[in-house]
């Protein structure tokens, strides 16, 4: 049985880069960024759903998927980019601009669905509402995977010991 509350620590630690916006040291971006994913994730289903019953419901559960999870994708974006232009080691990494760049579209993606869908959530299912939803379920799925490289493969935003500037003065590229 353990004698003490703290983590336990293995031997070896891999290399990590603690975020720099955080509360107690717990990143943001990776914690806000589950729900716009969730919800954006979830928008072409409703449409699937929307055509497939040619109720309502389904249309309008799918408008509120899409302005939702613009809103808090918004908010998740906006720590995620502080943190990549106050971390010097970030703005080296290639997976870093790539996970950037393709969030944008997911958002710019969102957008168009939330103005697409804002007059009458049930017309504009067939055929616009579905290309916009498949297009940013795709780019919801790529901007995951890439932002996961991020955290996994490079522990890059992560809940992070040691100093927060350790990479800062490093101009070294990262290694893949």
């Amino acid at each position: 049985m353990r004698k003490t509350l703290e983590q336990p620590k293995p031997s070896t630690t891999t290399h990590s880069v603690r975020s720099r916006v955080a509360i107690a040291k717990h990143p943001l971006h990776p914690m806000l960024v589950v729900y716009p994913v969730a919800l954006l994730s979830l928008v072409f289903p409703a449409d699937l759903l929307s055509l497939w019953f040619d109720t309502v419901f389904w249309s309008q559960t799918a408008f509120w998927l899409n302005a939702v999870g613009l809103a808090i994708g918004i908010v998740a974006g906006i720590a995620g980019t502080a943190d990549m232009f106050l971390i010097r080691v970030v703005r080296r990494h290639v997976s870093a601009w790539n996970h950037f760049i393709v969030a944008v579209m997911v958002l710019a993606m969102a957008g168009l669905g939330v103005w697409l869908r804002a007059p009458d959530p049930a017309a504009a299912v067939w055929p616009w509402g579905l290309l916009q939803s498949g297009v940013l379920l795709l780019l919801v799925m790529i901007a995951g995977w890439l932002g996961g490289t991020l955290s996994f493969r490079h522990g890059i935003g992560v809940y992070g010991e040691g100093n927060p500037h350790e990479h800062e003065a490093d101009d070294r590229p990262p290694a893949e």
